[in-house]
């Protein structure tokens, strides 16, 4: 029997609070107080990428996909950090321009390839990578 099919009903639970409480107390009739906080340290830090592209000159009821994968680059290696793909398509009477536009990816500072995983003030480089295909063919005027 597979791992997979091995299922329980118990769900993996992560504790991800990252708050700091801090009591405060107002005294009967105070209705005004300063209150100074000790210093805090970051936590559940990283990036957030948007990513908008076109694809040009879709052909109308035509299945198009659609992938991107991001790398981190880290001396002269590229580590793949997240991918997405999506298959599209159009309506309209003749070839046209389709934008996808929101396609976000998370990157924790904690999967960083910078020796400082808690510093955002690091740099990092990423290479985003896209292709793009027909999924069929009928009826597409192919020129050889």
């Amino acid at each position: 029997m597979s791992k997979c099919s091995e299922r329980t009903s118990d769900p993996v639970l992560i504790d991800v609070n990252d708050m700091t409480n801090h009591n405060i107390d107002f005294d009967y009739c105070e209705n005004n107080k300063n209150v100074v906080l000790n210093s805090q340290n970051l936590s559940s830090i990283g990036r957030f990428l948007s990513v908008t592209t076109t694809v040009k000159n879709v052909c109308p009821n035509k299945q198009i996909a659609i992938g991107l994968r991001l790398y981190e680059t880290s001396g002269g290696s590229k580590i793949i950090k997240g991918h997405k793909m999506f298959a599209i398509q159009h309506d309209r009477d003749c070839c046209t321009d389709i934008t996808l536009s929101n396609i976000h990816f998370v990157l924790p500072e904690e999967i960083a390839e910078t020796e400082d995983k808690s510093n955002i003030c690091s740099r990092r480089t990423f290479v985003l990578e896209t292709t793009s295909h027909y999924i069929d063919l009928n009826n597409i005027n192919q020129s050889v």
